[in-house]
């Protein structure tokens, strides 16, 4: 791998990340009928759509010239990233990060509420518009900011880290106060914590 195409790489995640944020709060805001920052994380991106969205580019980019086949690989690929995230939260850090059995369009569709069909046909649809789309804005905007990418992405993993550590620390304190953290959103849900 180049230090180009990793530059690139890295502002993708962070990218990705935000809009799958974007996309998550205002669904989770919307049935919840109050803002809600959705995610394991406090800032505005969800590490876990960043991942499928590379993947599912990276996945299905070969497989451009049959949409259907992208459908359907996206739906799959981001399902299975989906499932065992939920299974690792809910393993190692005792977080339901979020609950297909609480959403009027997922709760007859759900299993374990980790992953649900109305939700998979949404990532084949997002995947046909990641390879389609997105990927050639992604790569027009990190090609306007050319060297600058790199301060760009150290901006981003700096922040990212601290996050990262601040967010678990504070899922380990609830852990052991015997608070469990979960439902919709990490943070909205255990507000009554202090910070």
């Amino acid at each position: 791998m180049t230090r180009e195409s990793a530059a690139l790489l890295v502002f993708a995640l962070f990218a990705l990340s935000f809009a799958g944020w974007v996309l998550e709060t205002a669904q989770e805001s919307i049935v919840r009928k109050k803002f809600v920052n959705k995610g394991f994380f406090k800032g505005p991106y969800v590490p876990v759509q960043g991942i499928g969205g590379i993947c599912v580019y990276l996945f299905c980019l070969p497989l451009k010239a049959h949409p259907a086949l992208v459908f359907l690989s996206g739906m799959v690929v981001c399902t299975v990233i989906e499932y065992f995230t939920a299974l690792f939260l809910d393993k190692f850090f005792k977080v339901k990060a979020w609950d297909y059995t609480t959403y009027p369009h997922t709760k007859w569709c759900h299993y374990k509420g980790r992953i649900c069909l109305t939700i998979s046909l949404v990532f084949g649809l997002l995947s046909l518009f990641l390879v389609y789309v997105g990927g050639h804005i992604l790569m027009n905007v990190a090609n306007f900011l050319g060297n600058a990418i790199w301060p760009v992405d150290g901006y981003l993993l700096g922040v990212f880290t601290a996050d990262a550590v601040y967010s678990c620390n504070r899922i380990i304190k609830l852990n052991k106060a015997g608070i469990k953290a979960g439902g919709y959103s990490v943070f909205s849900d255990t507000s009554s914590m202090g910070k």
